[in-house]
């Protein structure tokens, strides 16, 4: 059987316990790192759930899946992955070639950004779609259309930030791509870091007061609200800078 386990949404126990009760019954642990930030690594994963993970690479879980696809059939393999494992659609492809190929599949879900940008006070209902904004950005307007789209709406914008080996994109540098595209340096922003953790951090402010901000935990991400309901404001007022 396959199992794809999601870690949650910032260290080890963030894991579920369903997470922890299937990873102890697998004969193969792997670990992917690269669509995510986690702040544990395969190490302490191992000596907090006691049992040996291997940490794989981009090009082995997209280019060799089916080896461990085809090892599924006669055993039992986990594979962890940062935050919830379907929140992006990056392993999508897993699933879809486990069932084309007869593998049992087995999917246990954890905590997300996705959801937890919801401890701003915003509303998850009056969230547009979601953009990304990567690292080479010169020639990127995704991002753009995407945040026009929502606004025509009325409707808020999640920005994640890139993910890319070691680098972490800050939200510093998200907002000077927004500058760079000619984004009103007025528009409110609400600065998310490191959520899910006990340092985490949420600021609202105008890009102008905020570019220069040091927004110093990762994960990263930040969010350009929508039309506000009179709760939404109420909310936003506990992250302005009086309040830091």
């Amino acid at each position: 059987m396959l199992h794809i386990i999601s870690l949650g949404l910032f260290d080890k126990k963030d894991i579920s316990v369903k997470g922890l009760e299937i990873c102890k019954k697998c004969d193969f642990l792997y670990l992917e790192k690269y669509t995510n930030f986690f702040d544990s690594n395969a190490k302490e994963l191992e000596e907090f759930i006691g049992k040996k993970i291997i940490e794989i690479k981009r090009e082995n879980l997209e280019n060799k899946s089916l080896e461990l696809i085809k090892k599924a059939k006669n055993s039992d393999i986990g594979i962890f992955i940062p935050g919830d494992c379907f929140s992006a659609t990056t392993h999508i492809s897993l699933l879809l070639e486990a069932r084309k190929r007869g593998v049992e599949l087995n999917v246990v879900h954890g905590s997300s950004v996705l959801t937890a940008i919801g401890e701003t006070g915003l509303s998850l209902y009056n969230f547009g779609k979601i953009t990304t904004i990567p690292f080479d950005n010169k020639n990127v307007k995704s991002p753009i259309e995407v945040l026009k789209n929502n606004r025509k709406l009325g409707m808020h914008t999640l920005f994640l930030l890139d993910v890319k080996e070691n680098r972490l994109m800050s939200i510093n540098g998200g907002l000077k791509y927004l500058l760079e595209n000619k984004i009103d340096e007025n528009t409110l922003i609400v600065g998310c870091c490191g959520l899910g953790s006990e340092k985490k951090e949420i600021r609202a402010g105008k890009i102008k007061d905020l570019i220069d901000y040091e927004f110093k935990i990762y994960p990263q991400c930040f969010i350009i609200p929508g039309k506000l309901h009179f709760t939404e404001e109420e909310a936003l007022e506990m992250f302005g800078p009086e309040n830091s």
